[in-house]
């Protein structure tokens, strides 16, 4: 017989392709996690600007102060979960970040235990159309069961794949990313270094990204271009044009 922060979690896996809208959606996955022990949590997209400055939110419940205190005080310099970010696309709690920070990244933390966040869990999730989501959840009570963890990804898996559609589907086009036509500006990126005969690892490298993220946006980029092969997505990016505006 399942539990409560099972049948939670659950009812939001079996229902969430089928609530209204991103708000419906926001608002049953915060049920969901919450029966976990998190309490507050925030979606956001990764570009090219890599991991530098503030990305754009998809949705976000209660991160507010948190976030401006921690691009306030520029805590994306010192924190120790964007070298996890940049090495892995895998699910990690922030005790397995704490390790390899510094006495910045000690301080960090004494700052967000303040803002009653003393563990979170992140979860990155891979769009259709080349697009990251980032996806942080925090807790004032840590709960290091594996069983549980791995409930809590799938949950924010489908939340951000959920939220993600959304948010492709506006009526209105993003000043996120520039318009690069059918491909986005990361798969253009990957298709030039691509054409300059580099790869996934040397690209990877120059990106500041995983080879398996690397072969994601080109395997993205292939299928919206309508081509099976990695040169016929080279070729074709650049007769339309698409590799000239990589900088």
């Amino acid at each position: 017989m399942l539990n409560t922060a099972e049948q939670e979690a659950w009812s939001f896996l079996s229902k969430a392709p089928h609530y209204a809208g991103p708000d419906e959606v926001e608002a049953h996955f915060g049920r969901a996690i919450a029966a976990f022990g998190y309490d507050r949590f925030c979606a956001t997209l990764i570009n090219a600007e890599q991991l530098g400055r503030e990305p754009p939110t998809l949705s976000r419940r209660d991160f507010d102060a948190w976030d401006a205190r921690y691009w306030g005080e520029r805590h994306v310099v010192h924190d120790p979960c964007i070298k996890l970010l940049q090495k892995s696309t895998r699910a990690f709690a922030w005790t397995d970040a704490r390790p390899l920070g510094d006495n910045r990244a000690r301080a960090m933390w004494g700052e967000a235990s303040e803002f009653g966040m003393n563990d979170g869990y992140v979860v990155r999730v891979f769009g259709p159309a080349g697009h990251e989501v980032l996806i942080r959840m925090a807790t004032a009570a840590p709960d290091t069961d594996p069983t549980a963890r791995a409930v809590v990804e799938s949950l924010a898996t489908v939340f951000g794949t959920i939220m993600l559609k959304h948010w492709e589907l506006q009526d209105e086009p993003s000043e996120t990313w520039p318009d690069y036509g059918v491909i986005s500006e990361r798969q253009a990126q990957c298709l030039y270094w691509a054409s300059r005969g580099k790869t996934d690892w040397e690209i990877g490298a120059i990106l500041t990204l995983s080879p398996r993220t690397v072969h994601h946006h080109i395997e993205a980029a292939k299928k919206r271009l309508g081509v099976v092969k990695r040169q016929e997505a080279v070729l074709k990016a650049g007769e339309l044009g698409l590799l000239a505006k990589v900088v």
